[in-house]
């Protein structure tokens, strides 16, 4: 007898997911960012500061009275004019791309454990050491990328306004 039943598939045996469009360039103005651990698209223009929290989603208009950088350095502190507090940081280019905006933010947090033997410690260590290298290195960049949404986000508020200054 056979059976024609289909055939289990092995949950890592699926092929990843193409982000290929990553590597494609923004529209001017646009820049990637992390808002409460999920993918987000922020659109300065002179005629106002748009926000694209979903995939194919429109632009909500963002009213900010503040942008000031938070104690990471990489990260802006985005003071809205109804007294409410957001922190965003920027994406490097290629890290992120419109089609994610909505999506979580993947981390260390959501990998495999490490067996419970003496080898393992020791690769652990050593990769603990060479991700803190990395981590230093991107943070260094992401810091210097973060400046330009800053100046743009200053530069867009209107000086006529109460509390309207950039830090």
């Amino acid at each position: 007898m056979t059976d024609n039943r289909p055939a289990a598939v092995d949950a890592t045996s699926a092929k990843p997911r193409d982000t290929g469009y990553r590597s494609n360039q923004l529209p001017a103005g646009v820049t990637m960012v992390q808002i409460k651990r999920r993918y987000a698209a922020i659109r300065i223009r002179s005629a106002g500061i748009g926000l694209r929290t979903e995939a194919g989603g429109k632009w909500a208009p963002l009213a900010v009275r503040e942008v000031i950088r938070a104690r990471r350095p990489w990260v802006l502190k985005v003071v809205l004019d109804d007294g409410t507090t957001t922190y965003l940081r920027p994406f490097l280019p290629g890290e992120a791309g419109l089609p994610d905006c909505g999506a979580r933010v993947g981390g260390i947090g959501s990998s495999e454990p490490l067996d419970n033997d003496p080898i393992s410690a020791v690769i652990a260590i050593f990769l603990y050491v060479l991700a803190l290298l990395f981590f230093v290195h991107a943070n260094w960049n992401r810091t210097k990328i973060a400046r330009r949404p800053e100046t743009e986000l200053g530069a867009t508020l209107r000086p006529d306004r109460p509390g309207s200054s950039t830090r």
